[in-house]
């Protein structure tokens, strides 16, 4: 296990893109965003994506030097086009733009086509409460999922997040994957040489396995929470897929459609009623009673907040697997190993 600075791995995943050809301000960006996710304790989203978008541009898929456009405004929607450069850069454009729109028409609505793997979801709606705005924001592509009750893989992780501000205190922020778990938190299993837990994962003929190569042989990914979740992962995939036009399911191109949304709580109520009403929300279920088993009750966001402070003091540790493979990509380039701590 080795324990880094935030700091020192921005810089290093950085340096990373950079050598493989990526624009400055986009390699910032980038990685800003992956070392984000590793300091709110979400790792599947951090950097051990590095090797991962640095293999899709072998295969051409990452068109790093493109940058986003917009390609049509009309009242409250707006379409993005990523034109396969980084999901990142796309996702904040589409979000400044359902922003606009809302500050006009009190919600904004905007969809990103040709979006290649744009990250921690929350990062978007997060910018909407900095903004005093509800964000709302989904992404689907992949087929590890299997619908409920089935075993073929036709549906991506296809994660939902939304972020409610606050007046004073935390905002609500949630950000899940609609199956069991994220491709990507499989990984960090799989980094580890461990089982998965049970009622994550099946073999391809449907059976319940721990395997975390399940994949690779075939297997799949349930949704979480039974036909619940299975109704909301088609949401995403009503949302993120057809509305772009661009197919559903199987016949998907590409990584990620993208839809983002914001709502101007201005244009309803004044903020500050509704921010002292959300503040108001988080103290009773914070100060509600535990159940047997727990010492208290949080709230969505706590966790990726407590985990940001402790590891903005403590550095953020990467397992020796998720080390290796990333050294290996980065002495390709020709980028030095980080300062460890």
């Amino acid at each position: 296990m080795r324990r880094v600075k935030a700091g020192v791995l921005r810089k290093f995943t950085a340096s990373v893109f950079e050598a493989a050809g990526t624009p400055e301000d986009i390699a910032e960006t980038v990685s800003n965003m992956l070392v984000k996710a590793n300091l709110c304790g979400v790792d599947s989203h951090g950097v051990i994506r590095i090797t991962e978008y640095i293999g899709e541009m072998d295969r051409g898929q990452y068109k790093v030097k493109e940058r986003p456009k917009i390609i049509k405004e009309k009242g409250g929607i707006g379409i993005v086009d990523g034109r396969w450069g980084f999901g990142q850069i796309t996702g904040i454009m589409a979000m400044e733009l359902a922003m606009k729109k809302a500050k006009t028409h009190g919600i904004g609505a905007v969809i990103a086509k040709r979006t290649n793997h744009i990250g921690r979801v929350a990062d978007y709606t997060e910018l909407a409460i900095k903004n005093k705005m509800i964000g709302f924001g989904l992404t689907n592509g992949g087929v590890a999922v299997a619908p409920w009750q089935g075993k073929d893989g036709l549906l991506g992780t296809n994660p939902i997040s939304y972020g409610i501000p606050a007046w004073r205190g935390d905002p609500i922020v949630m950000d899940y994957a609609t199956s069991v778990s994220s491709y990507g938190k499989i990984d960090i299993y799989r980094s580890k040489g461990k089982e998965l837990p049970n009622g994550w994962v099946q073999d391809k003929e449907g059976n319940p396995s721990n395997d975390p190569g399940f994949f690779s042989k075939g297997g799949t990914i349930l949704t979480f929470g039974g036909y619940k979740g299975y109704g909301l992962n088609l949401v995403v995939e009503s949302l993120g897929g057809a509305l772009l036009g661009e197919g559903v399911s199987d016949e998907f191109v590409g990584q990620n459609g993208t839809y983002m949304q914001a709502i101007d709580v201005e244009h309803f109520i004044p903020f500050a009623k509704f921010g002292k009403d959300i503040d108001k929300l988080v103290t009773k279920m914070r100060k509600s009673r535990p159940a047997p088993g727990y010492t208290e009750v949080l709230v969505p966001g706590d966790p990726e907040r407590r985990a940001f402070a402790e590891r903005s003091k403590a550095g953020i540790e990467l397992n020796d697997a998720i080390w290796e493979m990333t050294m290996k990509t980065a002495k390709r380039f020709g980028v030095e190993e980080p300062e460890t701590v």
